[in-house]
């Protein structure tokens, strides 16, 4: 072999492992953005069912409100449900509602400003007569 033959291998050898592994980077690189558009994709699908599901129970909703007062096949529908019963909570509304400890202090207050107001009415009747 010849000195030159020797330099292009040298030269070949050399440029040859850097190429191989250029080639091992690249492809690494494109398995790993591969595998990160394959992660974004599995993302966004989750995204976009989460968002159907959601959709859907507008839906459900919108039908369920709207259509009893839209359609006569809705207004049947909703008549033909069962319809719970009223509840009962066991309290009877009509009752004044309890007195609070503030509203207490209020009311025993303002009877003592009206005593004292009466108090002094009698006091100028008796002094005027």
């Amino acid at each position: 072999m010849s000195i030159a033959s020797n330099i292009r291998l040298f030269f070949d050898e050399l440029f040859a492992s850097r190429l191989t592994e250029r080639l091992q980077e690249d492809l690494l690189r494109l398995r790993e953005d591969m595998e990160q558009r394959l992660s974004d994709k599995d993302k966004i699908i989750a995204a976009l069912r989460s968002e159907k599901a959601e959709m859907q129970a507008k839906m459900t909703s919108y039908e369920l409100t709207l259509m009893p007062q839209s359609s006569k096949v809705g207004a049947d529908y909703i008549r033909n449900q069962v319809k719970p019963a009223k509840p009962n909570f066991g309290i009877d509304f009509s009752s004044p509602p309890p007195v609070s400890r503030w509203q207490a202090v209020v009311d025993a207050h303002e009877a003592e400003l009206a005593a004292e107001e009466k108090a002094e009415r009698e006091a100028q009747v008796t002094t005027a007569a």
